[in-house]
């Protein structure tokens, strides 16, 4: 029996290579589903760890201590208790421990709400402007916003006030710090106003204090999320405050896991469906043309089940080695192979046999004909079982559109909705594709036209195209799905990662002051058309502020900026090295407040104490020889009355100006002014005003400069609507005039434009210097080239970071969604290997089967260019109708249904269209091209 079975193997060398050939095509395509699911699963939440930034993988815990004389041995006992089992080396980057004491800082006649804080390794994560670290207790490191704002600096005598509990702690100022590294990690949870001492120094206060403990995870915390969810769930348990964003993370990570699964699974199941489809096409091809020898059996008198094994066989030796081998080499490998390929192994058995039944369990007398007797019933009864599963699947699609794959509904019909409503599609179209064949034969032959008779009466009375058109439909159809939905999610994390970015590409910055950025910008590109100033501002986690420099928006990002300018007076501005101010008053002390303009450093010019009738007094203000602006001005106390502003002999401002009430305004935000403003008589006196409330007093006169509100660019929630619309820019809380729009660059769908020159403008004369999470940056416009960072690094700014559109694409590439898309978009790619090799099968067959056909017509006359072109169009038909049906079967689709693959898993709305043109004609070409190369393979060599 195996001499018999190799001997019709060798024969038929072909099909059994097809055979083996789509065994180990599917079976391949099955294991490395399982690889790339686990492949994919590890990018992802890789990618997706890196994407949700150092804030998120943050677990901080607060905690009351006495620290005690052994204050270290407190705070290490207080850092191990957290600690735990959990937040070990293996799992955790970084820890660090601190130590907080709420209370005031008095300098003076000043004070200002400061914490005392020790922080691990404070001393290497800050930027001495002066002085230097505390080394012993008493000494004290401040801020340099809070170095101005106390008036003091290294050497000054300051105490800290803790409460009536807690002792006075006496401190001396050693240094005055910036953050090296604002926006890094270490920074990320030390907002407000603080003050860095020693252990020792906190102690002297004999109160309770604050422990803190802040450690950042690494992302292999994440794959084990129940132990992290314990931890957390511990130390909320016994710590009264512990804040993360772990668990939010982690829990999103779970649900990236099981989409990416899920998604994968569901092309591999596509494509183990096909592969028993084509399977099956291919064993009812074979079976036929064993007849046979199922015939020369029978007559020898062999047994029906020794006859059904010798033709059987043919086919399954080669699916056992077509199998065998991509099997062995996983269990090499280490891979065990999921259930459901066995599964399709174990049906794939089932049909060869059953089609070598239905084709050898006959007669003797039926085995030999060429032509066997039709069995309408059985035809019919496939053709409603598939057109019942293809009505079946679209029902379900069509009231449960989205298998989506985020959400656990299942395995279900949707599913395999592709395949089911190409292939019952298919079966319609065959129909009408055998009646129209055979019509159009007839008519041809008639009226003389040789070539096209035969070609449809070939086609109407043969088999072939009602079983290979459904195939190619149904691998059309999912290639066609799998190309649109990659397509159309490509385009939108492009277009996403545009948004977001802000501009083709985007340098970040070492910390700048805005003015200073502004001009160094503008000095590298005096057109406007390369390059924009750019601050971005906001807490993390928050929508962020983005500050630009409006003048080359438009040119940059390719977005209107009129809405974020506005009308206001001209700022008061002059170049000179003194100032001299006409006013008077009763011995008080009258400040001018300027910025200069290229630093935006702010200078003081401090006029008194002035006599009771108006007289002029100068200032030396040497940094302001290459230009400053007027901001602000104050006074000790009421009332002064002011004349005239001159500088080298010019008007600054004139009395017409002082007495303008368009051209100075009180405070601004949640402040409430100290002054009276009196303009009633020309020129202009403040007077001293008393306000009855507990919001801070700002008593500082301010010059108009910027339309206020300050109009802006607001997306989604930006903005509380329950409250009126402010925001903190640059340390300055700022009124805002909202135009709302759908997305603003880099805030995306929840952000704030505004104007990067009115927002310093504002924080300057407010005697703000900024944030410290301000993240300046330069964004690049089209027009921008190599030469332009070269020009902006001589203009005095270091760039320390560069990123682009293409970049930040192909990060977003590597999240889920995107490979959940790639996996499907292989998974397309092995159908349509699938379907041409299956096509190969039964052109081959086709081929051998109609040879003693074209030889009888060449005997009787027919011309060999005439059977020559019948043959190409009778071979070419069957393509020529299941690529349409499955291109149209997938359009269908996509019309009812979205994509089961979102391309973001956030609400980011999705602009694209569902139906590809261009993947719909990528897959057209491709597919019509393969299919087409199979069928007519062989034809050249046909000699009728």
């Amino acid at each position: 029996m195996l001499g018999l079975i190799s001997g019709a193997l060798r024969a038929r060398r072909p099909q059994a290579l097809v055979m083996a050939l789509l065994t180990a095509i599917t079976v391949i395509a099955a294991l490395a589903a399982g690889w790339g699911a686990a492949t994919a699963e590890h990018t992802a939440t890789r990618q997706r760890i890196d994407a949700a930034g150092e804030t998120q993988r943050t677990l901080g815990v607060r905690g009351p201590v006495d620290l005690g004389p052994s204050q270290g041995s407190t705070l290490e006992r207080f850092r191990q208790l957290v600690s735990g089992d959990v937040l070990t080396s293996a799992n955790t980057e970084r820890m660090i421990t601190g130590v907080r004491l709420a209370g005031g800082l008095h300098a003076g006649d000043r004070k200002q709400s400061v914490e005392l804080r020790v922080l691990d390794d404070v001393c290497r994560n800050v930027t001495l402007t002066a002085g230097s670290c505390p080394a012993a207790d008493g000494e004290v490191m401040l801020g340099a916003d809070l170095a101005r704002q106390l008036g003091v600096g290294p050497g000054a005598e300051v105490r800290h006030e803790a409460g009536l509990t807690a002792a006075p702690v006496e401190l001396t100022v050693t240094g005055v710090f910036q953050a090296a590294d604002p926006t890094g990690w270490y920074w990320s949870d030390q907002s407000g106003p603080a003050a860095f001492t020693t252990l020792g120094t906190i102690a002297r206060a004999k109160v309770s204090v604050v422990a803190t403990v802040d450690a950042l995870l690494r992302p292999e915390a994440f794959d084990a999320p129940e132990e992290l969810s314990a931890e957390l769930v511990h130390l909320q348990g016994a710590f009264p405050q512990v804040y993360s964003g772990a668990p939010a993370l982690a829990a999103a990570l779970a649900t990236d896991r099981r989409a990416t699964l899920r998604g994968i699974r569901i092309a591999e199941l596509q494509v183990l469906l096909f592969g028993a489809l084509a399977i099956a096409v291919a064993a009812a091809y074979a079976a036929a043309e064993r007849r046979g020898d199922a015939a020369r059996l029978a007559i020898r008198g062999l047994p029906r089940w020794r006859a059904l094994a010798a033709t059987a066989g043919q086919s399954l030796i080669p699916l056992a080695a077509g199998a065998a081998v991509p099997l062995a080499v996983a269990y090499g490998l280490g891979q065990r192979p999921p259930i459901e390929l066995w599964v399709l192994l174990g049906a794939a058995v089932v049909i060869v046999v059953a089609a070598d039944w239905a084709a050898t369990q006959r007669r003797v007398a039926d085995l030999l004909r060429v032509v066997l007797p039709r069995r309408p019933l059985a035809a019919a009864t496939v053709e409603v079982c598939a057109l019942a599963l293809a009505v079946a699947a679209f029902f379900q699609v069509a009231t449960e559109p989205a298998a989506d794959v985020r959400r656990d509904t299942g395995f279900g019909l949707s599913q395999a909705a592709p395949l089911l409503l190409a292939v019952g599609v298919g079966v319609l179209a065959t129909r009408a594709l055998l009646a129209a064949a055979g019509l159009a034969g007839r008519n041809a032959l008639a009226s003389g036209r040789v070539a096209g008779g035969i070609a449809g009466l070939t086609l109407g009375r043969r088999r072939t195209a009602y079983r290979i058109v459904p195939v190619l439909a149904a691998a059309t159809c999912v290639a066609a799905l799998a190309a649109q939905d990659w397509a159309g999610a490509a385009a939108a994390r492009s277009e996403r990662a545009a948004v977001e970015l802000g501009a083709d590409r985007v340098l970040r910055v070492a910390p700048v002051a805005p003015p200073r950025l502004l001009a160094a910008v503008r000095a590298a590109d005096p057109s406007g058309r390369e390059a924009m100033a750019v601050v971005v501002t906001g807490a993390a986690g928050s929508a962020p502020v983005v500050a630009v420099d409006s003048a080359r928006f438009a040119a940059v990002t390719g977005q209107p900026a009129e809405d974020l300018r506005g009308t206001a007076p001209e700022a008061l501005e002059f170049g000179g090295t003194a100032l001299t101010l006409t006013a008077g008053g009763e011995g008080s002390v009258i400040r001018v407040v300027l910025s200069v303009a290229a630093t935006g450093e702010q200078v003081v010019a401090e006029f008194g104490p002035v006599d009771p009738q108006p007289s002029a007094r100068t200032v030396a203000v040497p940094p302001c020889d290459r230009g400053c602006r007027v901001d602000a001005i104050e006074a000790d106390h009421g009332p002064v009355e002011l004349r005239e502003l001159t500088a080298g002999g010019r008007a600054v401002v004139d009395a017409g100006a002082f007495g303008d009430p368009a051209r100075w305004r009180t405070t601004l935000g949640q402040a409430v002014s100290g002054i009276q403003v009196d303009q009633s008589g020309g020129g202009l006196r403040l007077l001293d005003a008393a306000p009855m409330s507990t919001s801070p007093i700002d008593s500082r006169l301010y010059a108009v400069n910027t339309p206020v509100p300050l109009p802006a660019l607001v997306s989604g929630a930006a903005l509380p609507a329950h409250e009126d619309p402010v925001v903190m820019i640059f340390g300055a809380t700022v009124p805002l005039a909202p135009r709302p729009v759908a997305t603003v660059p880099r805030g995306g769908t929840e952000g704030i434009v505004v104007d990067l020159d009115y927002a310093q403008r504002i924080a300057a004369a407010a005697g703000r210097a900024g944030g410290s999470g301000d993240r300046p940056e330069v964004w690049l416009g089209p027009a921008a080239t190599d030469r332009t960072v070269e020009r902006l690094r001589a203009a005095g700014l270091t760039v320390v970071g560069d990123d682009t559109v293409a970049k930040a694409t192909g990060r977003a590439g590597r999240l889920a969604p995107a490979l959940i898309l790639l996996g499907g978009l292989a998974g397309a790619a092995a159908i349509l290997l699938l379907g041409g090799v299956t096509a190969a099968v039964v052109a081959a067959v086709d081929r051998r089967q109609r040879a003693a056909e074209r030889l009888a017509l060449r005997r009787q006359g027919v011309g060999r260019a005439a059977l020559r072109t019948a043959g190409r169009w009778s071979a070419l038909a069957p393509v020529l109708v299941g690529v349409p049906v499955g291109l149209l079967a997938a359009v269908a689709l996509r019309l009812l249904a979205p994509p089961p693959v979102r391309p973001f898993t956030d609400r980011w709305p999705v602009t694209e269209p569902a139906v590809q043109p261009l993947a719909l004609g990528v897959v057209a070409v491709l597919a019509l091209a393969v299919f087409a190369a199979v069928a007519l393979s062989g034809r050249g060599e046909e000699r009728p």
